[in-house]
């Protein structure tokens, strides 16, 4: 099975120091790669992969086949909004990523609501008895999961909003839990993918991992009225996999509803091609997949404008979820 080898791309155009432990070709290709595809940040393709993450990096090939001396990775912090009074890790060097199951974390139900209130406008926006059940959720679904953090120190923010996320998109399901995905990665910034072609990511589902950027992630909560959410969009593509690829604690509410919304999205999709068409981004129309992690995007940060141009869709998904 082919490795997906990510490695780190600092935002402004610099390569850590692994790259000088590749042959010429391989750190031409790098460089070739960061020149053309610095502005062209984009989500990954859903189609199942596998990511290796940890200390080091493996295993680098795309027009060769390459193995050599791995460095050491070192990347700054970049988590300006937060405070440290949040912080839940402080090391001194990345010899390897922090690693956090949901058990050990232990959050107060205090310490939950605090976050949310502060960050997450859906939370908000509950009445007093629909809070309750989305913090009953929220800590189930991080005693599931274990949260790797590539950097020198993490904050509390971390689990519990990207948790959150997938709160949110299946508040109204009976199942929301992920199985498959017990592994959430959580990069400072942007990230290079290698397989199936090089790109830069700022967020990425792979095998049994969620990989997200959390300056990209931080700005959906930031911002909830952009259209723009990378928690929603990588967890779209999470729930659809569960549910339809893994056929394992599938939502039948949802499976069953799902070909309504494909028949409108589908009607959508062939209009936002034309000329005049722009509720949805040119990436949303490579495939239909990305049109779907898109879609949920768009229903959540702008419903409104999604009513009145795709009715139907609107309704759609309303039932969908």
């Amino acid at each position: 099975m082919p490795q997906d080898t990510t490695i780190y791309w600092d935002g402004n155009g610099n390569v850590p120091a692994l790259i000088d432990s590749l042959p010429p070709e391989g750190q031409r290709l790098i460089w070739q790669l960061v020149e053309q595809k610095k502005a062209e940040i984009s989500y990954s393709d859903p189609t199942p992969t596998y990511l290796f993450f940890g200390a080091f990096c493996i295993f680098f090939s795309l027009l060769i086949l390459y193995s050599n001396k791995i460095a050491k990775r070192n990347v700054e912090s970049k988590s300006p909004v937060l405070d440290t009074s949040t912080e839940l890790y402080n090391q001194n060097a990345v010899n390897s990523p922090l690693n956090y199951t949901g058990s050990q974390l232990n959050f107060s139900i205090a310490e939950l609501k605090r976050v949310l209130l502060k960050h997450a406008a859906y939370f908000i926006a509950l009445n007093p008895f629909e809070r309750e059940k989305f913090i009953d959720r929220l800590q189930k679904f991080i005693k599931q999961k274990t949260f790797v953090i590539h950097d020198t120190s993490g904050f509390k923010e971390m689990p519990i909003l990207i948790s959150a996320a997938a709160i949110q998109l299946t508040f109204g399901l009976e199942k929301f839990l992920l199985p498959n995905f017990s592994h959430i990665h959580i990069f400072p910034e942007e990230f290079i993918g290698v397989h199936p072609t090089l790109r830069i990511l700022v967020g990425n589902v792979s095998g049994n991992t969620i990989n997200l950027s959390w300056k990209h992630f931080l700005a959906g909560f930031t911002f909830p009225d952009d259209g723009q959410n990378v928690g929603l969009h990588e967890m779209a593509h999470a729930y659809y996999y569960q549910f339809f690829e893994t056929g394992h604690q599938a939502d039948e509410n949802f499976v069953s509803a799902f070909p309504a919304f494909a028949n409108y999205g589908n009607k959508v999709f062939e209009q936002e091609a034309k000329i005049g068409y722009d509720l949805y981004s040119d990436y949303a129309l490579r495939n239909f997949q990305e049109f779907w992690a898109e879609s949920i995007e768009i229903f959540f940060e702008k419903p409104a404008a999604m009513k009145i141009q795709y009715p139907e869709l609107y309704k759609s998904i309303c039932i969908l979820l």
